[in-house]
């Protein structure tokens, strides 16, 4: 397994690599329909130079397309072992010519990951965790920040893709937002979930939170956690997993104790209780 993460790193590094130089588009788009076209043709750049790069490590490894079917990604057909990847995670700020942006990598094993990679090329941070054995970054081993009052604490989350199709998300993001801001230390959003999730790992920021069922977005980083000595659960204090659909809450164990007291959930909203 150590022999395949390290392959994999080299070929998300060559992806990574190839996206830096392949620059912004000479154009910004004009408008939203134009932003999504540019989108598209660079996460298919990205997907194309990762897949071929995978097929030759591992060509037996299916590689899951379910990026953007959250039903899809819990199907069993799937198999005992395949790939989850985020090609550009962070794309907006990528094609906008600023970053954090990033390439996620996982493979799933028995309905888990067995290893995750988040490779940041514009800083060259290639962040691993291999279950078991613990997280790193650039071969540093990594460990949850100790901060343990929310006061101390910097946290950060990030907004719904697409906040009028996700009312319901979006109104328990904001109202998050309006408890915690006062009460925290710092509050960011940085862009990329599996990025935001790596710097927990790394103890740049304490905690991590968003609502939502984008676990493809979060099992790369959701693993660095936990291999850092961190806790990783849902929103409402279930276990993490695929069949997560409440958000995700990460950082030390005893920091996401005390941010799950302050989480609104579903049942708050529509009964008017915050």
């Amino acid at each position: 397994m150590e022999t395949l993460l390290r392959k994999s790193c080299e070929v998300i590094k060559e992806a990574g690599k190839s996206l830096k130089n392949a620059q912004v588009p000479s154009a910004r788009a004009g408008d939203r329909e134009k932003l999504v076209q540019q989108f598209r043709a660079i996460n298919a750049f990205s997907t194309h130079i990762i897949r071929a790069g995978l097929l030759t490590i591992a060509p037996d490894i299916p590689w899951s397309d379910a990026e953007f079917d959250t039903t899809r990604q819990k199907d069993p057909a799937l198999g005992r072992m395949y790939w989850v990847c985020d090609p550009m995670d962070g794309a907006i700020h990528f094609l906008q010519g600023f970053s954090p942006w990033c390439i996620s990598l996982v493979l799933m094993e028995n309905g888990s990951a067995a290893f995750s990679i988040v490779y940041d090329p514009v800083r060259d941070e290639m962040f691993t965790a291999l279950r078991g054995q613990g997280a790193w970054l650039n071969g540093e081993k990594l460990r949850v920040n100790v901060r343990n009052t929310i006061q101390d604490a910097i946290l950060a989350t990030a907004h719904p893709n697409q906040p009028l199709k996700e009312k319901k998300e979006t109104t328990l993001l904001l109202t998050s937002l309006g408890k915690l801001l006062p009460k925290a230390g710092a509050v960011r959003m940085l862009g990329p979930s599996s990025l935001q999730l790596a710097y927990v790992a790394a103890g740049r920021l304490d905690a991590f939170w968003e609502y939502g069922a984008d676990v493809y977005d979060w099992l790369a980083g959701a693993l660095m956690v936990e291999e850092a000595g961190g806790k990783v659960q849902t929103i409402v204090g279930e276990a993490f997993g695929l069949e997560t659909n409440t958000g995700i809450l990460a950082g030390n164990e005893e920091l996401v104790g005390l941010l799950e007291e302050e989480m609104p959930v579903e049942w708050d909203i529509f009964s008017c209780k915050m």
